[in-house]
């Protein structure tokens, strides 16, 4: 043993639980449930005040914003990653089949409440690409084209009354924003931020890896300049590939040009600027640049019109009238509503840990889920659709220096103003401009390609779950993607509890500790008494698997022994039921005998007979011994057999078992009814089960849930460590270690199995 270091020497009793207790004086930590309601309902001027600067961040920070040193950094920030939300915003409102104008207005009104509430200083909210394509997935399905359709008799054409449509989706987009805000302010109130904690980062990356090439697919058609019907629900992508795989041939060479021109400039620019965005005064505006020069090209050339080219049209200045929800479409977008808004808030406090992490503040989640909510609910009101944290947006005013909300303020300003002014000479923009725009910022999220081949060396469960959610999210759709990728998620929590393995332990020579012999050499096992640690909690999915390992980690399994016990008893009662039927056959036959004797003597030399009979019990030489009832039964007492070996007290290979519970965080019922029937089948071969490092809270759930309650297991069994109960174990009466025959009362039929497991 090392003799370097400090020496750890300490000398004190050995405490069972209740004896720690009573020296200690354990106080009582019960809140009724009065008090809490009363606490929680409690005002005063602190207490006030506290709740108001939670709900309302901007009344903390505000107040200490330099203006001298921020301000200036804020507003360059800002004005540059405007110009990104601008061209990004209409992109994006193509993919939730919505009119380019969409995307200014929810990057616009979603702002406002964000600035008051929000708790990510950079944060700045708008569209997200993946949200967009949910959101587009309810317009497809509530407002068909087909719906919008009719035949013009003098063209002989079939049109399609596009303003129309667009009304009716940007009213179904609003409505679904509204259901979203208020689902996201719900759970915030009831304090369920940490749904978040629920979502693996091997979901979230399986699921925005297959949304990015579903948004890849749908934005071909735009690069493309072909016509592909839409598509919804499962295996939609499958279709809308399929189509456009058919319509190259007529691929728009125009529109193609102008992707290709796009991109062409977008990423060696994008890819310069993040290598030296530390150099740049602020993020280069290549997207506003390009959106410049293509509309500048498109519009005095005309060609649009030349080469049937789509373009983005007029766009209505000024903003909009507010609109109510349709609240009677509700129930027909509630499952996409529900994971918007999981998912929105996801990525939205993601990104803003990031930022906090990086800049020394904190995010509140609860804060942040309301915060979003209440911005997709003023939104809703002006025909947004579903926003969260816009990514490239959010990033530009980091890079550039952005410290406040202030940035998100000229953000605003400049979609105003494009929103007042500059949309109507944005009209003879290519779409297949936009749709560039949007094949190239996926570059990041389609990287994520590789996540399998990395994840598969750490955790073969995590590439499971991301496998599972990217296949579920790229062919089912995005809802059922998210569906399935939290029940994945879900179903590894519950493997990694249910098949937890324990072990059994041994003593670190001449120490307290104590390890797992196949790990440590020199650990040293008690006579009598095996210890067996568990790092899971105990409940209904793993408390028969937990009784497994134990007696597998023991070797030793006491059902068996007093399943053997019964059914030896059980034989020896049909053994003894056998003799007593063989008596009654032997006295049935005396008494056939003599009626037969009766036919040929007479009755008094019948009697004389019986009674000779009765006076020798054992005669010299008897006709039939088998008849003989009296000698029978006198053979029968006096050749008594031994007990068989199974009803003779077998030694059992220990006197006690230690349980570890360190590891254990909870028990329910199922686990707690576990323990019991083991200390009572243990307690029913004189040995004793132990529990140590129980911790305070799994104890109260002992306790609450009837384990010490009619001399289930003793309280007097629960010990502060492992090695208090070693201690314990070893200084045992030895008439109390002696073992006890199983005493089961075997005329009732009990079913010992059932009784006991």
């Amino acid at each position: 043993m090392q003799q370097d270091g400090p020496r750890y020497v300490i000398d004190r009793a050995v405490y069972s639980l209740p004896d720690f207790d009573r020296q200690f004086d354990k106080k009582s930590r019960e809140f009724p449930i009065g008090e809490k309601v009363k606490k929680f309902f409690r005002c005063s001027v602190p207490r006030l005040r506290g709740v108001l600067l939670r709900l309302l961040p901007v009344l903390s920070w505000l107040p200490k914003y330099r203006v001298r040193d921020n301000l200036l950094c804020d507003v360059i920030s800002g004005v540059g990653a405007g110009t990104i939300q601008v061209p990004q915003g209409m992109a994006f409102a193509l993919l939730a089949n919505l009119p380019p104008v969409n995307g200014l207005y929810s990057s616009f009104f979603p702002l406002i409440p964000y600035f008051f509430m929000g708790t990510a200083h950079q944060m700045v909210p708008g569209t997200f690409a993946v949200l967009s394509m949910m959101v587009g997935t309810v317009c497809l399905r509530l407002a068909p084209e087909s719906d919008f359709s009719h035949f013009n008799v003098t063209l002989n054409i079939t049109e399609v009354d596009t303003e129309r449509m667009d009304e009716v989706r940007l009213g179904i987009s609003g409505t679904l924003a509204c259901l979203t805000a208020l689902i996201q302010i719900s759970l915030g109130f009831m304090q369920f931020g940490f749904v978040a904690i629920y979502l693996s980062e091997s979901f979230v990356r399986g699921f925005m890896t297959a949304a990015g090439l579903q948004i890849l697919v749908s934005v071909l058609k735009y690069v493309l300049g072909i016509k592909v019907p839409p598509y919804s629900g499962p295996l939609a992508v499958v279709y809308t590939l399929a189509d456009i795989i058919s319509g190259l041939p007529k691929t728009n060479m125009a529109s193609l040009l102008f992707a290709l021109f796009s991109a062409v400039v977008l990423i060696p620019v994008k890819e310069l600027s993040a290598r030296y965005r530390h150099k740049l005064p602020f993020p280069v505006p290549v997207e506003i640049i390009i959106v410049i020069v293509a509309t500048a090209i498109s519009g005095p050339l005309d060609l649009p019109e030349i080469y049937k080219m789509d373009i983005v049209g007029e766009i209505d200045l000024g903003f909009p009238a507010p609109i109510a929800p349709m609240v009677s479409q509700w129930s027909d977008m509630l499952s996409t509503a529900f994971s918007l808004a999981i998912v929105g808030y996801v990525i939205n406090l993601a990104m803003g840990r990031t930022l906090a992490a990086q800049h020394g503040y904190d995010v509140d989640p609860n804060q942040e889920m309301l915060a979003l909510g209440c911005s997709n609910l003023f939104g809703s009101f002006f025909k947004i659709h579903v926003i969260c944290c816009a990514l490239s947006v959010t990033l530009a005013v980091d890079s550039a220096g952005g410290t406040s909300q202030f940035a998100s303020l000229c953000v605003m300003l400049v979609v105003m103003i494009t929103l007042l002014v500059l949309g109507a000479f944005l009209k003879p923009l290519p779409k297949s401009v936009l749709g560039a725009l949007i094949a190239v910022n996926l570059k990041n999220t389609l990287l994520q390609l590789s996540d399998p081949y990395y994840l598969w060396k750490k955790s073969r469960l995590d590439c499971c779950v991301w496998v599972v959610t990217f296949l579920a999210t790229f062919f089912l759709s995005l809802p059922y993607g998210v569906a399935v990728g939290v029940a994945s998620s879900i179903l590894v929590v519950i493997f990694k509890t249910q098949f937890r393995n324990g072990s059994s332990v041994e003593q670190i020579a001449y120490t307290d500790i104590y390890k797992n012999p196949k790990v440590y050499t020199k650990g040293t096992s008690i006579t009598g008494v095996k210890i067996v640690n568990y790092c899971s909690p105990i409940y209904f999915a793993n408390a028969e698997m937990f009784r497994q390992r134990v007696i597998r980690k023991t070797g030793f399994d006491p059902g068996k022994l007093l399943l053997a016990r019964q059914k030896f008893l059980e034989k020896e009662k049909r053994e003894k039921a056998r003799e007593e039927k063989r008596d009654r056959v032997r006295r049935t036959t005396v008494s056939s005998l003599v009626t037969s004797k009766a036919q040929s003597v007479s009755q008094l030399d019948l009697q004389s007979d019986f009674d000779m009979t009765d006076i020798d019990p054992c005669p010299a030489e008897p006709s039939t011994s088998d008849v003989n009832s009296s000698c029978g039964d006198s053979e029968a007492l006096g050749q008594t057999e031994p007990p068989g070996p199974a009803l003779q007290s077998h030694p059992v290979p220990f006197h006690t078992l230690v349980l570890d519970l360190a590891g254990v965080c909870f028990v329910d019922l199922m686990g707690i009814k576990v323990l019991i029937k083991m200390n009572k089948s243990y307690k029913m071969l004189g040995m004793r089960l132990y529990l140590a490092n129980v911790q305070a809270q799994v104890n109260q759930e002992l306790e609450e849930g009837g384990a010490f309650e009619d001399g289930n297991i003793s309280r007097s069994n629960i010990f502060l460590s492992v090695h208090d109960a070693v201690l314990f174990a070893t200084d045992w009466p030895k008439e109390e270690k002696a073992t006890h025959d199983l005493d089961f009362d075997v005329d009732k039929g009990t079913d010992l199995e059932t009784k006991m497991f």
